[in-house]
């Protein structure tokens, strides 16, 4: 690995990674053309770097937010459609967070042509591994929610401008579930240049769901955890009032308070104001909703087209009860005043 690093990679090292402001999601080793930074539980530069910057430019944490994308997306959120809705699928309710909502909307989507592939974190010893789900086998098996950063968009890695065998004979097709700076990431990706093209491969990427996200910890919580209990038969965690809830295969659960757990959520997570994916098209999550069912706010067109689909196909069921938005502001300001508080803290 290179010791000195150019204009391009040093910038992102000096003022992302060094800084302990990266989120994880990996989309630098996507950007860069020459294949040269690769991830090794963060992003490492192998070789030559051009001093592009596509690194930084796509980075969630890297500079201002676009004031085209905040303009564009403001005006989506201010006409967002919200419900309470929940899968009729008893395969995915039987392994899901909450309403199972998204792997049905990932799943009807598939199951219609709309997509051909779905950008999403299975798990492998309690950590999330990127896949594209291609069966209705591989979107249950990745069904849950993670609470480590999953390095997303090496699933994209097959889909870049140098490699060509991602086994689909023409354009991919691909749905995508993320938290808020994944779902950054892409727009960044997104956001036309002068002449109008979009960078490689976010054209790969039709529609987006975004998770509701408080904060993410680091690999030392799973290492905390395993020196308390036996997570062999752990069969689903979950964030609650009380702490995380820890699910086991033979039906107890363990509740790990928050000021036991708060000690472990990431650096990086403390300086994100977004709770509810507000770049997404569709956004998903427990808030606001009665247990058993998801919270789904709809933005775009192409959101309203998957969701309304997968309701009139019959693949997901609405609740006749409007969620309690005040309970998601709740925790988006809650968000966003933490933000600001540590800024204040570190500039003072």
């Amino acid at each position: 690995m290179l010791d000195y690093y150019p204009a391009g990679f040093g910038k992102l090292k000096s003022d992302i990674l060094d800084k302990g402001l990266c989120t994880g999601c990996s989309i630098c080793t996507v950007m860069c053309r020459l294949e040269n930074i690769v991830f090794d539980e963060r992003p490492v530069m192998k070789q030559e770097c051009a001093s592009c910057q596509l690194c930084t430019i796509v980075c969630p944490r890297a500079g201002e937010i676009s004031s085209k994308l905040q303009n564009e997306w403001d005006i989506l959120n201010r006409h967002a459609l919200v419900q309470s809705a929940q899968s009729t699928d008893k395969g995915i309710l039987k392994v899901c967070q909450d309403g199972g909502v998204t792997t049905s909307l990932l799943w009807y989507a598939l199951d219609k042509g709309l997509i051909n592939g779905a950008v999403v974190s299975g798990v492998k010893d309690l950590k999330p591994v990127p896949m594209v789900a291609t069966t209705y086998e591989e979107l249950v098996s990745s069904a849950g929610v993670r609470y480590s950063p999953s390095p997303t968009y090496q699933a994209l890695l097959p889909f870049t401008m140098n490699r060509n065998s991602n086994g689909f004979q023409h354009r991919a097709r691909l749905g995508l579930v993320g938290t808020p700076c994944q779902v950054l990431a892409l727009r960044n990706m997104q956001l036309p240049d002068l002449e109008g093209a979009v960078l490689e491969p976010a054209d790969s990427i039709d529609f987006t769901i975004g998770l509701f996200c408080m904060e993410q910890f680091n690999d030392e919580l799973t290492k905390h955890l395993r020196k308390k209990m036996d997570l062999q038969d752990a069969k689903k965690f979950k964030i609650t009032r009380s702490g995380l809830e820890i699910n086991f295969s033979n039906g107890s659960k363990i509740t790990v308070e928050h000021d036991e757990i708060d000690m472990f959520v990431r650096y990086n997570c403390r300086f994100c104001m977004d709770f509810a994916s507000m770049y997404a098209d569709i956004s998903v999550g427990n808030a606001g909703s009665p247990p058993g069912w998801t919270t789904v706010i709809i933005r775009s067109d192409i959101g309203r087209k998957i969701y309304h689909g997968a309701l009139n196909g019959g693949y997901i069921v609405e609740n006749p009860k409007s969620p309690n938005m005040a309970v998601i502001e709740r925790m988006s300001n809650k968000k966003k005043n933490r933000e600001k508080n540590l800024r204040n803290v570190l500039i003072n």
